[in-house]
């Protein structure tokens, strides 16, 4: 696809905002409007913070112990729940020139320890380090000589060291990948990488200054990540709100767009969406029409798409029409197939490498070669996502994909999520078992499945989604549901 260069920024994003429009809203947190000039404020004081922070806890010191011992940290890392201080500890770390690996919460200290160290991370913000609230600091004072300072414990402390010089080419984030063989890997993108991806999914999805685009998802996975840099390249609103269960409604209020997943989508359609939503982008499982049709009557523009961390979030994208495709490949993006129909990417958006043990190991040299299987869809010419290559089974010697199943079934009335894994069988190797989501009658289900599949794709059995159990980042994971199955009695026919 062609290159779509995005605005070029002469310095930090939220600085060149400010100085656009200083006094426009920035970032709205629950009902309190956060203009730019005070996030900016914010930033500078949590990078005071920060490098305070770190300097207690570096094995460097120097002799009068100031916040000067710090020259040495590379990279930091953030447990983050999506706080307005997250967000602030993020920018101020990318202000002060370290990359950073926002990480999971829920994560166990044990998990933690061994990433940071994989990756090559010393320095680790808990959620209750460094708590930045709005205005929670004295705003910055200059001198005759512009120098900053900011007001603490009594005395002036100057702040204008601090700032990284700004360079779109270095390297500036790193984000897990879901982890489903091993550990996960921290990928390596740049400033450029985030905003090419952002510039290509708005020639095809609006989104301008005036809108706003709510935080619905973690910060730790790439499509969160992706909602921020969104927000920055058009100097739009961030909104910040809690969004679990049933407070995702209202925190929709005064929003324009949200990424959600199909269940969220569910809830907004079943308890009545905010006047303000216009554009929901839907990722982490297969889309039931049904749903779709009901968000797009409400006035919900449905986007649907294909991405991945290592491209920076999205790939390729549509409206949601009813196919069983996920859009033409957006620009600054490349798609090709192999001859195996494993999709291979590269562009604008592809990550410079993996960070192990503090150096970036690259992915290729050409080609990235994704594991998702595919083809193009000759009425289209939209791009057609069959399924991992390493979800694939075979039974009975039919080779199995699980998520070509999945689309199928889960047109089931009452279906939110379906998912389709293998169970050892004695006479047929493995047969299909579905775990589904929602209310759902499995008789019913099963006699309806069987005029709807060949045999040798047809569930033998089903079971209710377990709360709590392979939920990582936005999608359900099958290994975890994988090892819940093993533990379960499935009765199979012989």
């Amino acid at each position: 696809m062609a290159n779509l260069q995005p605005i070029n920024f002469p310095t930090w994003p939220w600085l060149c905002w400010r100085e656009q429009h200083a006094d426009a809203t920035a970032v709205v947190l629950d009902d309190v409007a956060v203009s730019w000039q005070q996030l900016c404020r914010d930033i500078a004081c949590a990078q005071t913070v920060l490098y305070r922070h770190t300097a207690r806890h570096s094995s460097v010191s120097n002799r009068h112990g100031d916040i000067s011992v710090t020259d040495n940290v590379e990279r930091i890392a953030i447990v983050s729940d999506n706080r307005y201080c997250d967000l602030v500890n993020m920018l101020a770390s990318w202000q002060l020139g370290w990359q950073t690996l926002m990480v999971n919460p829920a994560f166990s200290s044990e998990l933690q320890t061994t990433l940071l160290e994989e990756i090559g991370i010393e320095h680790c913000l808990s959620v209750d380090d460094v708590v930045t609230n709005v205005g929670s600091f004295a705003p910055l004072k200059n001198d005759d000589f512009g120098n900053r300072y900011v007001e603490r414990d009594g005395f002036l402390e100057q702040n204008k060291t601090l700032d990284a010089p700004f360079i779109p080419e270095k390297c500036l984030t790193l984000t897990l990948t879901s982890g489903s063989t091993g550990l996960p890997k921290a990928v390596a993108h740049t400033v450029e990488h985030h905003l090419s991806s952002a510039a290509g999914l708005f020639s095809l999805m609006p989104f301008s200054e005036t809108d706003c685009w709510l935080l619905s998802l973690p910060l730790f996975h790439v499509s969160g990540l992706a909602i921020v840099w969104r927000w920055l390249l058009k100097g739009a609103v961030l909104k910040i709100a809690e969004t679990k269960g049933d407070a995702l409604i209202p925190s929709l209020d005064g929003a324009t767009h949200a990424s959600l997943v199909p269940t969220q989508l569910q809830r907004v359609v079943s308890l009545g969406k905010s006047q303000s939503l216009r554009s929901v982008l839907l990722g982490g499982a297969a889309l039931p029409q049904p749903l779709v049709d009901d968000a797009e009557r409400m006035g919900i523009q449905c986007w649907c798409g294909y991405g991945m961390t290592e491209m920076a979030s999205t790939i390729s994208a549509k409206r949601a029409d009813g196919r069983f495709t996920v859009g033409g490949v957006l620009p600054n993006r490349e798609v090709r197939l192999s001859d195996a129909g494993e999709v291979l990417v590269k562009g604008g958006t592809l990550a410079a490498g993996y960070m192990v043990k503090g150096e970036i190991h690259p992915l290729t040299e050409h080609w990235f070669a994704t594991k998702d299987k595919a083809r193009w869809c000759d009425e289209s010419h939209e791009l057609q996502i069959l399924g991992r290559l390493d979800n694939m089974f075979v039974c009975g010697g039919e080779n199995v994909q699980p998520e070509a199943v999945e689309r199928v079934l889960g047109q089931f009335e009452g279906v939110l999520q379906l998912i389709i894994l293998p169970v050892d069988h004695e006479r047929w190797g493995q047969v299909p078992v579905a775990i589904v989501q929602g209310r759902v009658e499995h008789d019913a289900f099963l006699e309806w499945a069987k005029q709807q599949v060949p045999a040798y794709q047809c569930p033998q059995a089903v079971l209710s989604l377990p709360e709590n159990v392979g939920v990582s980042g936005i999608k359900l994971s099958r290994n975890a549901l994988a090892q819940w199955l093993a533990s379960q009695p499935i009765p199979l026919p012989v």
